[in-house]
């Protein structure tokens, strides 16, 4: 067996067997007790983690090394070896890892760690393993903690449960909320509908002697902004406008969201200019917004320049640029933007050239667009440019595509994106495409 994951992982033959077999590395040099060597290992260890296919191995590397400081500072590392024992669905073993995390004696007892493994769990689908870490905190909790679990509850729609844990968690382990819970809560209300009582919360969280911050007011909007409550929107952000607090990219991408839902994506459009002029940079979500709601209104030139215009821009090099371009708004969740962290929401700040890359939607919008304005040769270039990123058309859009290729004469063009859809298609698409190829009159 274990001759046969060397063959299959060469990394694997650069570690020592022991750190292989044993859940902890070979004791450290009698002569250089901090020796390069537990380093070195450790380093091949993570590379370790990251090349292997095999579940198991995974989780023995992870145990073999995660009681070192250089390891288990690494949080990086952590979500790698979870995030890829979540795709093979072994959550046996992201338990088992975990759980080995929390009691071993070596590894942190600090709050910090106990979130770290509790929000692990939470994006493993492990919601009451997630809870069981919260209680398995020591003393003294804070808001920080009590944000994660919170957050926990929020990522899988338990909203009741996170309503009572809000009313009992702080008279059961003498817990303040703080600014980051009151936000989750808002985020709550808001995902139920119930927008009266988020924006009762602001008047709780004053009354408390905690002031609301950006994050407060922009989930708000984005719950004003989705239901389409223009005017409790504006109240919102003339609250913000009073308070003195500077808007954020969030706060400006819920006024472009909002303006281009109204038909007004050329107001929005002049907002991606206010915000470089004040120093905030447009990321992925501000694009799309704008290139949607200009191809809604038809009008797919203007879409087509903001298409090339994100694609200039360059994204945020700050680590975990996400879609406020900047730091996380909170540390453990209840992002403006949605439940999911908005890196995940749309973050795609990343693409050739250090540019912001457009999502595999946003190409959709606007193959669908100009094939619906007839042109064409614009169509097939972004319908290339689609499948070279390994993205499959629409095909509805792809059929139009090719219909009015062969309509202006162009059946070699019609006839060649063919032949890249059936070349670049992948699994299930690889039989749908063939029934519509079938249809077509080629």
């Amino acid at each position: 067996m274990a001759a046969s994951l060397l063959r299959r992982n060469p990394r694997l033959r650069a570690i020592p067997l022991t750190t292989l077999r044993f859940s902890t590395l070979s004791t450290q040099s009698p002569t250089n007790p901090r020796s390069n060597s537990s380093s070195d290992s450790i380093s091949r260890a993570k590379a370790a983690i990251r090349s292997e296919l095999d579940p198991e191995r995974i989780a023995t590397l992870f145990e073999s090394s995660s009681h070192e400081p250089s390891f288990h500072g690494d949080r990086l590392i952590y979500s790698i070896a979870i995030r890829k024992l979540y795709r093979y669905r072994r959550l046996d073993l992201i338990r088992r890892v975990l759980d080995h995390q929390l009691s071993h004696p070596s590894t942190p007892k600090s709050e910090a760690f106990f979130v770290r493994i509790l929000l692990l769990f939470s994006e493993s689908d492990l919601l009451d393993d997630a809870v069981a870490t919260f209680h398995r905190i020591p003393s003294p909790r804070t808001d920080r903690s009590f944000s994660a679990l919170l957050s926990a509850f929020l990522n899988h729609r338990k909203l009741e449960r996170l309503r009572e844990s809000f009313l009992s968690i702080p008279e059961e382990f003498g817990v303040s909320p703080g600014v980051a819970s009151y936000n989750v809560l808002i985020k709550a209300h808001c995902v139920d509908g119930d927008l009266s009582a988020a924006r009762q919360v602001l008047d709780e969280m004053r009354l408390r002697g905690i002031d609301p911050n950006i994050v407060s007011y922009n989930t708000l909007l984005d719950g004003f902004s989705k239901k389409g409550d223009a005017a409790g929107f504006e109240e919102i952000l003339n609250e913000i406008r009073s308070r003195g607090l500077d808007f954020n990219v969030v706060t400006y991408n819920c006024r472009i969201s909002a303006l281009c839902a109204q038909g007004k994506s050329s107001e929005a459009e002049e907002l991606l200019d206010v915000m470089i002029s004040k120093g905030l940079k447009p990321n992925s979500i501000s694009f799309d917004a704008v290139i949607d709601g200009f191809c809604k209104e038809g009008n797919v030139k203007s879409a087509l320049r903001i298409f090339s215009s994100m694609r200039s821009t360059k994204k945020e090099t700050e680590v975990g640029g996400e879609a406020t371009g900047a730091k996380k708004e909170t540390e453990v969740g209840g992002e403006a933007t949605g439940v999911k962290k908005e890196t995940e929401a749309g973050g795609e700040a990343t693409g050739e050239n250090d540019s912001i890359s457009p999502s595999s939607k946003t190409y959709t919008k606007l193959i669908r667009s100009l094939v619906q304005k007839g042109e064409f040769q614009l169509a097939l270039d972004i319908s290339e440019e689609c499948l070279e990123k390994k993205w499959a058309p629409p095909f509805d859009a792809i059929k139009g595509l090719v219909d009015g290729l062969v309509k202006d004469s162009q059946v070699g063009l019609a006839k060649g994106i063919v032949k890249k859809m059936r070349t670049g298609l992948r699994g299930d698409a690889i039989g749908a495409w063939k029934k519509v190829e079938g249809a077509l009159k080629l």
